[in-house]
């Protein structure tokens, strides 16, 4: 037997082999990387749908856009350049519009990096005229309305100089002009048609002719940080979307394992190998389900106790999928300071602490975004000094009033209002920027002074309102009433005379 066992025995042998060309398809090539489905920048229109829905979706990628937005910008602050402060009423008529509009650029400027305003202006009524406070002008044209194009329906075509903008018509829009304002459910919207038909006359009369991208003339258009080999704009989102992604399948995750844990298995075992249940005693199982029928005859899948009654045999066990992955938030850490800081964008601002207490200093941090919302506000202020620009223009204007955002300023309120004083102290700072600074104007202010003395005087009050322990005005040292008599700053000097027989001896 040994013999015949020795004839079938083999040793083992080992082997390997070396893979010397690698497809250039291959993904984990060293020549590829692993792009984790992140669209490329030259497919913007994907681009801007992604970055449309961790807007919206991811906490902390709304936060730190909301932010931005209510941080950089700031309010209007507007300049005269020689017109009259009757003109400027025009100005501070619309202010608020404005300001308003501008949010809604920044907004779409982060979001998709590129901003291309609608701008319509009209006469308005005589009653909004009247509204304004304007003197002497019975007909203004102002903004109709303000709106901005949509990101995903514009092409660019980087030509020889500036780029040229394109306008996608979308099917829908084609399928309602074409139809007399029908949209593609059935439903009709004649109203919308006739408007659309009376703004924009020849935009109707392109699509009828078949057109399905507009050229856009003397268009306004800002881009974000547009690279060398492409004309599309880098929205902010973009450098942290694979980071989005990652948080998104591990929330995913998550809700695989709850949803595991809510659909828990409840295990009913009778009977075991000593004693199993045998045929006949089917009845058993019947009584079980009654019971558990009996106690959820409320319609409720959590109870706070469970009666059960059987015999010794009868043995019940809930099976859970594993729970550590979904308890355990740690996961989370690494991939939120990586969306922090692809965003450039610090936790303190958005949280209101830091990761670690005593470790940062809180105005070093806010440098980054500070200039990331100074250069957004100055991408949005073309946009606006446009709109200033063509207002005075249709109204007639001997000039046009500078527009500006006021300072971001994210040091601490004690720092700033110590900074604002020794500047307007030593003269570097005029009223008109130290009232603006607190949110007032100083030519309404300075009224406001001429019209409360005026009334003063009329009531006999004093200028300055008594101070604790203050002796009564017109006693020495002390302004009477109105016309600062006791003051001694407003008295003049009074020069002592010597004695009778006595000669003034000049020291």
């Amino acid at each position: 037997m040994a013999e015949n066992d020795e004839k079938y025995q083999k040793l083992a042998k080992s082997n390997f082999s070396f893979i010397s060309n690698v497809s250039r398809s291959d993904p984990w090539s060293p020549s590829d990387i692993d792009k984790m489905e992140a669209p490329d920048y030259r497919q913007y229109k994907s681009l801007v749908k992604e970055c449309r829905f961790f807007s919206r979706r991811d906490p902390i990628a709304s936060t730190v856009i909301n932010k931005m937005v209510e941080i950089g910008i700031t309010s209007l602050v507007f300049y005269r350049n020689k017109l009259s402060a009757n003109e400027m009423r025009i100005f501070y008529s619309i202010r608020n519009e404005l300001q308003e509009f501008a949010e809604k650029c920044a907004r779409e400027y982060l979001i998709t990096g590129m901003v291309i305003p609608e701008i319509r202006y009209g006469v308005v009524s005589e009653d909004r005229v009247k509204q304004t406070g304007i003197k002497k002008k019975d007909v203004l044209t102002l903004p109709e309305s303000m709106m901005i194009r949509d990101s995903e329906t514009i092409k660019i075509n980087d030509n020889i100089g500036e780029p040229s903008y394109y306008a996608v018509i979308p099917d829908s829009l084609i399928h309602f002009v074409m139809t007399g304002g029908m949209y593609p459910d059935g439903t009709k919207d004649e109203r919308k048609y006739q408007k659309l038909l009376a703004l924009y006359p020849d935009f109707v009369a392109a699509i009828k002719k078949g057109e399905k991208e507009i050229l856009l003339e003397d268009v306004i258009a800002v881009r974000r940080s547009p690279q060398p080999d492409s004309p599309y704009p880098t929205p902010y989102l973009q450098a942290a979307l694979e980071s989005l992604k990652h948080k998104r399948n591990l929330k995913r995750m998550d809700y695989s394992i709850a949803a595991r844990a809510i659909a828990a298995i409840q295990q009913f075992k009778v009977g075991d190998k000593d004693f199993p249940v045998v045929e006949g005693e089917d009845d058993v199982f019947e009584s079980l389900k009654d019971q558990m029928a009996y106690r959820n005859s409320g319609g409720k899948d959590i109870e706070r106790i469970f009666q059960l009654f059987t015999n010794h045999t009868v043995n019940i066990e809930w099976i859970y999928p594993p729970l550590d992955a979904l308890l355990n938030d740690d996961k989370y850490l690494s991939i939120n300071e990586d969306i922090f800081s692809s965003l450039g964008f610090p936790a303190i601002l958005t949280t209101g602490e830091s990761k670690r207490s005593n470790t940062s200093d809180p105005e070093f941090a806010t440098l980054s975004p500070v200039k990331t919302m100074a250069k957004m506000q100055n991408q949005i202020l073309f946009i606006l000094r446009d709109i200033v620009r063509e207002v005075a223009k249709s109204n007639n204007l001997d000039g046009v009033p500078e527009v500006r955002f006021r300072p971001i300023s994210l040091l601490s309120f004690k720092n700033f209002i110590e900074g604002l004083k020794n500047l307007y102290d030593t003269g570097n700072l005029s009223r008109s920027t130290f009232a603006d600074a607190f949110g007032y104007n100083f030519e309404e202010e300075a009224k406001q002074l001429e019209t409360d003395n005026e009334t003063m005087k009329e009531l006999g009050l004093d200028n300055f309102a008594p101070r604790p322990f203050s002796p009564p005005p017109g006693q020495p040292g002390q302004p009477n009433n109105t016309t600062g008599k006791g003051n001694p700053q407003t008295q003049p000097k009074k020069t002592e005379k010597p004695p009778v027989g006595e000669k003034k001896v000049n020291e």
